[in-house]
């Protein structure tokens, strides 16, 4: 599904690009990429800090393309095959924010350090390739 789809179903709202906006989102997803490799934080905030970061690429990636989401976080990452040809790593970032949900709403706790570490990994191209958006 398109960008233009996402907006057309209601998913995506336009929003004119800010490049301040843009930098900054991605100043703060480096220093939440940073601290959520720090082995002496617990697995749960490293796990907190690894999804905040992802979402914070997502949405500048989203921002640059002038929308936002409308109400649903999720939808960022779902545009980022759009955004930024991102492949098969889409669907661990949704697994990624269904699993935020439960820490945040249901109180369960966080302990997969695979799953973190791929989070990480994928953080890592994230990194490399949002902030080319800017050129």
């Amino acid at each position: 599904m398109t960008l233009e789809n996402l907006e057309r179903i209601e998913l995506l709202l336009p929003l004119e690009r800010s490049e301040t906006e843009f930098s900054q989102l991605i100043e703060k997803a480096k220093m939440f990429h940073t601290d959520s490799m720090r082995s002496e934080l617990s697995i749960q905030s490293r796990f907190q800090l690894a999804y905040e970061a992802s979402f914070a690429l997502a949405l500048a990636a989203l921002r640059w393309h002038g929308y936002r989401p409308s109400s649903n976080r999720y939808v960022v990452f779902q545009a980022l095959s759009h955004t930024i040809e991102l492949g098969s790593e889409v669907a661990l970032l949704s697994k990624a924010h269904g699993m935020r949900n439960e820490v945040e709403y249901d109180a369960e706790p966080f302990d997969d350090l695979k799953f973190l570490e791929e989070l990480i990994a994928i953080n890592e191209i994230l990194l490399d390739r949002v902030p080319l958006l800017q050129g």
